[in-house]
């Protein structure tokens, strides 16, 4: 027993502006996704044509559908992404990354992982937890701004 289809319906206009959209240059891959499961759903693309022709799950295609249901014509095209959970990286936890990092290993003969330097600085009671990655991410953050002096020095030298 598959889900109940739903027809779209959408005005000339409406269809016209999605038109335009849909060509626009500045979208970006999910926007441009966004538009053209509107697009196929006008169309009467099943959910699973549409999944298939975008590279997309039929899920997400559902809840895409759902989405626009929910937000209208407008606030689904122009949907602000969302940046997700803030950073827990703060100046202050880098700044002990980074002294972590410069000082001395954990233990005789052993190197700073990542789960190490994440399990110190919960230790220290900085944070309740972190990832590993958000660890990672940090790190070639530091060592980025690092190498970027050098090479300004170098280039005035030159």
């Amino acid at each position: 027993m598959g889900r109940h289809r739903y027809t779209l319906q959408l005005t000339r206009k409406q269809q016209a502006y999605l038109a335009d959209f849909i060509n626009s240059e500045t979208l970006s891959k999910q926007q441009r996704n966004r538009a053209i499961v509107l697009q196929h759903w006008l169309a009467d693309f099943s959910a699973q044509d549409s999944a298939d022709i975008l590279g997309l799950s039929i899920d997400r295609v559902y809840s895409m559908r759902r989405a626009y249901s929910q937000q209208g014509f407008r606030g689904y095209l122009h949907e602000v992404p969302r940046c997700g959970a803030p950073n827990k990286l703060t100046p202050e936890l880098e700044t002990l990354l980074r002294k972590l990092t410069q000082g001395q290993a954990p233990a005789k003969g052993k190197r700073w992982t990542l789960a190490l330097l994440a399990q110190r600085i919960v230790e220290l009671g900085h944070t309740d937890r972190i990832c590993t990655l958000t660890v990672h991410k940090a790190l070639k953050r530091i060592r980025s701004t690092a190498a970027t002096p050098q090479a300004t020095h170098m280039s005035q030298a030159a």
